[in-house]
């Protein structure tokens, strides 16, 4: 269940941006002006992730998962018969608000179906709609647009949610217990406006620049908000987020390295197509194909990770990994138009399976010692995190590009700044590996299989 809701929800976040040369011709808008329907549907997210937790607890996570993969489902048809852009932003909105929903309860639900000691095997199978969505949903999108129609990006949805929804409901369990808390409406408005308010500062930072008054005005109230959201959320008696969960050391360090991961994730995947569209003069399909060995390094390096995990204990497990992601992205840096393409895909290949081994360890430390009560709000917080890195790391770095410039006093393509991109990018890594040092192993003993006892001298050679 967690596969698939995850993958279906990760897939709108890319399959949509290869076809919105097309929704704007259709709709005779710019293509600026139909990355709305991307940034709308981001927004959605965020609004709906605060909310998840205490819907599961009034409702239970089961059902809450339903109706929100339902709604999802339905939205999705409703964009594909949008008639103009502000029908197709609206319904956009309302299916990341579904998915922002169902996200969080479903991880929730697997972190407290399997015991912790378990968790780090589940985490290989959750990696691979995280790995697998962004590069189907390129190339997928891509064929679709050229072949069909647009809207089919969105009617794709229609079977694949049905039938997750049938299957949740006659397979998966009810929770059981209901909290009766009432809401928290002015945690939700400082949580949900915040957020919004930062994500949609970030993402428009990418082509506005952080000299525009729109994104120092968003960025700005989102973190005024957000700060309003941190003082009335510690005293408040029924918090819709409990950020005392942050209290818990190895949660708050791990959550801290789950954000960098995915910033230097996002921040890569962003550069390497400007690089090889921009600099190289590859095609979209080239550059679709050439970072797919991430992906496929993602899934592989997952599998990896559990007995790497179980070998070295975690703060191990992610000092060796990090390290690695850091090589691996300063070996982007040196990659240039003569680079062989065997060798590009075995840089890809690696850092795709190198980040994978370490998100996988820093998403089994995050619950290692949370209370099951604890587990909704913290999956909240997490989804939280994983969003906010991405758009980081994309911001970040369409900074350093618009900053410095991406081409030469003469007008040609300046490769230095796009590897100066990456350079930066390791740099993520490394504030990872220093949040690493602050892991200790005893707090996320109980993620670790215990190893058996050794039989005793008596056991072993029983009286006569």
């Amino acid at each position: 269940m967690f596969t698939v809701s995850m993958f279906v929800r990760m897939l709108d976040m890319t399959i949509v941006t290869v076809a919105l040369p097309a929704i704007s011709r259709d709709y005779h808008v710019d293509t600026v002006s139909a990355g709305v329907v991307v940034v709308s549907y981001l927004l959605g997210l965020v609004i709906g992730i605060p909310a998840a937790n205490w819907c599961g607890d009034r409702w239970g996570t089961k059902q809450v998962f339903v109706l929100g993969l339902v709604v999802f489902t339905v939205t999705s048809v409703a964009c594909g018969v949008a008639q103009n852009l502000p029908q197709l932003m609206i319904f956009r909105l309302f299916q990341g608000l579904s998915g922002g929903l169902f996200g969080p309860v479903v991880m929730a639900m697997l972190v407290r179906t399997f015991p912790p000691e378990e968790r780090i095997k589940a985490s290989r199978v959750m990696t691979i709609p995280i790995a697998a969505a962004p590069l189907i949903g390129s190339v997928l999108g891509g064929f679709i647009a050229d072949s069909l129609s647009w809207r089919w990006i969105f009617y794709i949805n229609l079977p694949i949610g049905v039938a997750a929804a049938l299957f949740a409901v006659f397979f998966l369990d009810d929770d059981g217990e209901r909290a009766r808390n009432p809401f928290d409406v002015l945690g939700f408005v400082y949580a949900a406006g915040g957020l919004t308010l930062l994500m949609y500062g970030l993402n428009k930072s990418v082509t506005e620049g952080w000299t525009s008054a729109l994104v120092l005005g968003c960025v700005v109230g989102g973190v005024v908000l957000l700060g309003l959201l941190v003082f009335t959320e510690l005293r408040a008696a029924h918090p819709l987020l409990d950020l005392r969960v942050f209290g818990n050391h190895i949660f708050r360090i791990s959550s801290g390295i789950i954000l960098m991961i995915t910033a230097f994730n996002a921040a890569y995947n962003f550069v390497f197509p400007l690089l090889y569209q921009e600099v190289f003069g590859r095609s979209a399909l080239r550059v679709g194909i050439d970072i797919g060995p991430a992906a496929i390094g993602a899934i592989a390096g997952a599998q990896v990770a559990v007995k790497m995990y179980h070998r070295l204990g975690p703060r191990r497990h992610l000092l060796v990994s990090l390290t690695a992601s850091f090589v691996g992205l300063a070996l982007m840096a040196l990659i240039d138009v003569d680079t062989q393409r065997w060798l590009v895909w075995l840089i890809m290949l690696y850092t795709g399976a190198v980040s994978a081994i370490a998100y996988n360890a820093a998403q089994t430390t995050s619950f290692a010692t949370l209370t099951p009560h604890q587990v909704g709000v913290a999956s909240s917080l997490f989804s939280t995190a994983t969003q906010t890195g991405a758009a980081l790391g994309v911001s970040l770095l369409s900074t350093v590009l618009a900053g410095l410039g991406t081409t030469t006093d003469a007008g040609a393509p300046d490769l230095s700044t796009y590897q100066l991109g990456f350079v930066i990018t390791s740099g993520l890594a490394i504030v990872a590996l220093l949040l690493t040092l602050r892991v200790r192993d005893s707090e996320a003993a109980g993620t670790l299989e215990s190893k058996p006892e050794k039989e005793s001298v008596a056991d072993a050679n029983p009286a006569p």
